[in-house]
C-alpha cells in the first residue's frame, strides 16, 4: 500500500525535525519558515523555530518568533519557562528573571525552572537570589551533583566558605568522576586558604583514580599555591609529555608562566585550542594573551587576537558577556567602535566583574563615564570590591618599632613590579635616589617576573633594601614586608600586570598608601592614603575612598629618566606646510566622546592633520577602523597619519604641533612626555581622579590655561593655539626651561616635600 502523500507543511516539518536531530540549525530554521508559510500550526513550528534560531546565536529573533505563542499561553509553565530561557540567551536578564518567576509560581515543584532562574540571577550577579533558587531546586532533586556544584559556587561568592566547601563535597560525592566538580571544590578551598585540606582531597582521589591527568594538574595548582613553582612545572610537564594537547594542563601552565614567559603562554594555549577547538576557555585566554604579547611582532599578535576575537563571538555567541573584558580590550586596541558597542554598556558588566573579584578588568574602563552618577558608582564598585576582598584575607602584624619621636629613621616602602625601566620609575626615581639617608630608610618590593634591567640594578644599589620576590604567594610577601617594620607602604602598581594589590589588604605596614600606577581609588580600606595635590584631588569628596596624602604643589615630578631627546628646529607646521595635532595616549582612552572632540577640532582647523603615535598605529586593522571612525564624524580620513612604534617614540613628538589629550580619562606620562618635547597639550579637566592628571601636570608646568572645563572650550583652545604660531614656537624651544622653573621640573623640591609630609603623617 502506498504511503499517503505529505502536504507541503507536513513535508517541511519532517525536514525540520530531521535537521534538529542532526543539529543543523540553519536547515531547521529554513524548514520551519517554509512550514509556517505553508500553513503549519504555530503549536508545531514556533517552539522548534525559536530554538533553532537560538542555536544560531540569533537570540533576539528567537524571542520575537516565540513571543506570539508565549503571549497566548502565559499559564503554561513550559511555555513561560522557555521564554525565560530565550530571554536570558538574548541578554535581557531582568525580563528573563521576571518571566521565570512567573513560571515558578505556575509550577513551584519543577526543579528545572528553579535552576533556570538561579542561572539568570547568577548572570545578574545577584548571588543571594541565585543561591536561594538553587537551594529550592535541591529540595526537589537533592541528588543532583550539578545543583550542589552551582549552589556551592554561589555560597563561595557570598563568602560562605565552610558551607560552600560542604556543598561542593556533596557534588563530588554524587559524581566522583566529574572533574568539573572536583576542580571547583579545590579552587574554592585554595581561595580560602585551605591548601592542606585541598591537597588531602586530591591525594585521596588520586589513590582511587590513579594516572588521572586532571588530578595531576590539581596537584600542580596546589604546589603553585605553596610557592613551589618548579614542582608545579614538573607535574604539568609530566601530563603534557604524555598528551601535549591536554586541556587543563595547558591552561594551568599558561597561568603558571603568566607574564614571565608570554611566548610559552601562547604556545600552551595554541596547543589547547588546536586540540580542543570547542573550548571557550582556551580560545578566550589565547585572545587575551595574544593582545598582551610584545615579543616578536606585536602587531602580528594583535591582528591575530583581533581575528580570533571575532571568531570567538561567532563560535560562542551565547558567551559574549563572559569574554567581554577580553573582547573589549582587543576591540579598543584596534578602535573597532561597532564591535566594541556590541559588547554592551559597562553598567551590566560591573556587577559580574565584581562577583568574580576582577579588579584589573576595570582599569581600562575608567574613562567610560558620562554622569556624576557613573563616577560615584565606579568608586562604590571599588569600595565593594575592597570589602569583599578584605573579608577573605587575614592581616599581618608589622614588626614593632619605637615612635618616630625617639629619633629613629622614617621607614618608607614602595611596592611595584614596575620599579625598572618603566614610566612608574620615571616619576618615582627622585624619591629612591634623593632621600636623606640620615633621616629615612627606603625599601622596594618588586614581583617582576623577567630578568632585571639596569634601572632595577640601579635602584637596588640606592635604596636601603630591594626585595625581588617574583611569583611569591601573597601571604609570604606580606610577612616579608611586615618584617621590615615600615611606617608607610606606597603601592604603585594597582592591579596591573605582575603587581600584588591584594597584599595591601593584609596591612603589612602601619599605613598603606597609593600612588602612580592606578589613577583611581583602589578600594581597599587598608589603603589609608592616596597621593594627591591641589589640582588632582577631586572637589567632590565622594570620588575618593582614601584620605588625601596631599603634596603642596605637584603629585609628580620629572626625573632624569625623561632624557635629553633632541628637539628639532622650528615647528612641524613650518617644516611640513600644515599643522599636526596628535596623541600618544592608549586607545582604551579613545571613547566615542573623545573621538567626537578630536573630530570637532579637525573640523575647526581646516587643512590640519592628526597623528596617532602608538604601537597600534602599525596595525592595518587599527588604521582602517580609525579612518572609518573619523569618516563617520565628517573628517576626511586622508588627514590622519600613523606612526606605529613602541619604546622609540619620543623623537616622533617632533612631528606633532599640539597634543590633544584623551577624554574623559586623560594622559599622565604622555602629557609629561609631550611637554618635555616642547609640545603643548590641550586637556579637558573633569570631576574624577583619572580626569585630572593632565590638569595637575599643566598647572605645575605653568600652562594652566591649556586645561579647560568643557568640550566646547577644548575645541576652542585647540583652535586658538593652532592660530598662535609665535607662542607655539616659544614653547617648542622654551618649555624645558619653563618646566625646570616650576614644580613639575624640580625633583629635589618634590622629594623634600614628600618625605617631610610622610614624616608628619606617620607621626600622627
Amino acid at each position: 500500500m502506498s504511503q499517503p502523500r505529505l502536504t507541503p507543511a507536513e513535508a517541511a516539518l519532517t525536514e525540520a525535525e530531521a535537521a534538529v536531530q542532526r543539529r543543523d540549525h540553519s536547515a531547521a530554521v529554513d524548514a520551519y519558515e517554509r512550514a509556517a508559510a505553508a500553513g503549519a500550526s504555530p503549536r508545531l513550528t514556533l517552539r522548534g523555530h525559536a530554538l533553532a534560531l537560538s542555536g544560531l546565536g540569533r537570540h533576539a529573533e528567537a524571542v520575537a518568533v516565540f513571543r506570539p505563542w508565549f503571549t497566548k499561553n502565559q499559564k503554561d509553565s513550559a511555555t513561560v519557562n522557555m521564554m525565560g530561557v530565550l530571554l536570558k540567551r538574548a541578554g535581557n536578564l531582568p525580563k528573563a528573571a521576571e518571566v521565570l518567576e512567573l513560571a515558578r509560581k505556575l509550577r513551584p515543584n519543577d526543579g528545572a525552572i528553579h535552576q533556570n532562574l538561579g542561572n539568570v540571577y547568577e548572570a545578574m550577579a545577584q548571588h543571594a537570589k541565585a543561591a536561594e533558587s538553587y537551594r529550592a531546586a535541591l529540595r526537589i532533586t537533592p541528588k543532583s551533583a550539578e545543583l550542589w556544584r552551582l549552589y556551592g559556587r554561589e555560597q563561595h561568592r557570598l563568602g560562605q566558605a565552610e558551607a560552600a566547601v560542604e556543598s561542593l563535597k556533596r557534588s563530588v560525592a554524587l559524581a566522583p568522576g566529574s572533574m568539573t566538580n572536583v576542580n571547583l571544590l579545590v579552587q574554592v578551598m585554595l581561595a580560602h586558604g585551605m591548601r592542606d585540606a585541598a591537597a588531602e582531597i586530591v591525594a585521596k582521589l588520586a589513590a582511587a583514580m590513579p594516572d588521572t591527568p586532571a588530578l595531576t594538574v590539581l596537584e600542580a595548582r596546589i604546589a603553585r599555591q605553596h610557592g613551589d613553582i618548579d614542582h608545579a612545572k614538573a607535574l604539568l610537564g609530566r601530563v603534557l609529555g604524555t598528551d601535549p594537547g591536554q586541556l587543563e594542563a595547558n591552561l594551568a601552565l599558561a597561568s603558571l608562566l603568566g607574564d614571565s614567559d608570554r611566548q610559552g603562554v601562547n604556545e600552551a594555549l595554541e596547543r589547547a585550542v588546536a586540540a580542543h577547538p570547542d573550548s571557550f576557555d582556551a580560545m578566550e585566554r589565547l585572545v587575551e594573551s595574544l593582545s598582551r604579547s610584545r615579543y616578536g611582532s606585536e602587531i602580528a599578535h594583535l591582528e591575530r587576537a583581533y581575528e580570533m576575537g571575532k571568531l570567538l563571538v561567532q563560535r560562542f555567541p551565547t558567551r559574549r558577556s563572559e569574554a567581554a573584558r577580553t573582547l573589549r580590550t582587543v576591540f579598543m586596541r584596534v578602535l573597532d567602535e561597532p564591535r566594541m558597542a556590541e559588547t554592551g554598556p559597562l553598567g551590566p558588566l560591573l556587577p559580574v566583574w565584581l562577583a568574580g573579584g576582577h579588579h584589573s578588568y576595570v582599569h581600562y574602563e575608567l574613562g567610560q563615564v558620562e554622569t556624576m552618577e557613573d563616577r560615584v558608582g565606579l568608586v562604590e564598585w571599588h569600595r565593594e570590591w575592597g570589602r569583599r576582598t578584605s573579608a577573605k584575607i587575614a592581616t599581618v602584624a608589622p614588626a614593632a618599632a619605637p615612635a618616630l619621636a625617639t629619633g629613629r629613621k622614617l621607614r618608607v616602602g614602595f611596592m611595584s613590579s614596575d620599579l625598572r625601566h618603566h614610566p612608574v620609575t620615571y616619576f618615582a626615581l627622585p624619591l629612591l635616589e634623593g632621600y636623606d639617608r640620615e633621616k629615612v630608610e627606603v625599601f622596594c618590593y618588586s614581583f617582576y617576573e623577567r630578568e632585571a634591567d639596569k634601572v632595577q640594578d640601579l635602584l637596588a644599589r640606592n635604596v636601603t633594601g630591594f626585595r625581588h620576590w617574583p611569583k611569591r604567594p601573597d601571604d609570604q610577601v606580606a610577612e616579608g614586608i611586615a618584617a621590615d617594620g615600615l611606617d608607610i607602604l606606597f603601592e604603585l602598581g594597582g592591579s596591573t600586570a605582575m603587581n600584588k594589590l591584594n597584599v595591601m589588604a593584609r596591612r603589612p605596614a602601619r599605613l598603606g598608601a597609593s600612588w602612580l600606577g592606578y589613577p583611581h581609588s583602589a578600594g581597599l580600606e587598608q589603603i589609608d592614603l592616596i597621593l594627591t595635590d591641589p589640582y588632582i584631588r577631586p572637589e567632590d569628596p565622594r570620588l575618593l575612598i582614601e584620605r588625601a596624602f596631599e603634596m603642596p604643589e605637584s603629585w609628580v615630578t620629572l626625573s632624569r629618566m625623561f632624557g635629553a631627546h633632541e628637539i628639532a628646529e622650528g615647528t612641524p607646521e613650518a617644516r611640513n606646510g600644515y599643522l599636526s595635532f596628535g596623541t600618544a595616549n592608549n586607545p582604551y582612552k579613545y571613547t566615542p566622546r573623545c573621538l567626537d572632540a578630536w573630530a570637532a577640532v579637525l573640523r575647526a582647523v581646516p587643512e590640519s592633520r592628526f597623528l596617532f603615535l602608538r604601537p597600534e598605529a602599525g596595525s592595518e586593522s587599527f588604521i582602517a577602523n580609525c579612518r572609518a571612525a573619523f569618516a563617520r564624524r565628517d573628517v576626511d580620513p586622508d588627514r590622519l597619519r600613523f606612526v606605529g612604534v613602541r619604546g622609540d617614540h619620543m623623537r616622533h613628538y617632533n612631528e606633532i604641533d599640539i597634543a590633544l589629550d584623551s577624554l574623559p580619562h586623560v594622559g599622565g606620562t604622555t602629557t609629561c612626555e609631550s611637554l618635555w618635547m616642547g609640545v603643548p597639550t590641550v586637556s579637558l579637566c573633569g570631576p574624577g581622579f583619572p580626569e585630572r592628571l593632565s590638569h595637575s601636570n599643566l598647572n605645575n608646568a605653568g600652562l594652566g590655561d591649556l586645561s579647560v572645563a568643557t568640550v566646547a572650550d577644548y575645541v576652542a583652545k585647540a583652535a586658538e593655539l593652532a592660530a598662535d604660531r609665535s607662542r607655539r614656537l616659544v614653547l617648542r624651544h622654551g618649555l624645558r626651561a619653563q618646566i625646570a622653573a616650576n614644580p613639575l621640573g624640580q625633583p629635589a623640591r618634590f622629594t623634600k616635600n614628600f618625605y617631610e609630609l610622610a614624616a608628619k603623617v606617620a607621626a600622627r
